[in-house]
């Protein structure tokens, strides 16, 4: 099976950036993510349009 979600730790090595500016970006809203029980998860799909798209841009 091939997982659709990945945690910070995953994103921050998927898109090449410090697990810290995850955080940062997470805490602007400014990338596209869930909260499920206090776990920050994102899916690959929403993360494939944003980097596509002007969402990696900066914090």
């Amino acid at each position: 099976m091939n997982r659709t979600t990945l945690c910070v730790r995953e994103v921050a090595a998927y898109l090449g950036i410090h697990r810290d500016m995850v955080y940062l970006l997470v805490k602007r809203n400014k990338i596209p993510h869930l909260v499920i029980l206090n776990t920050i998860i994102f899916t690959k799909e929403s993360l494939d349009v944003w980097a596509g798209g002007s969402g990696c841009n900066g914090a």
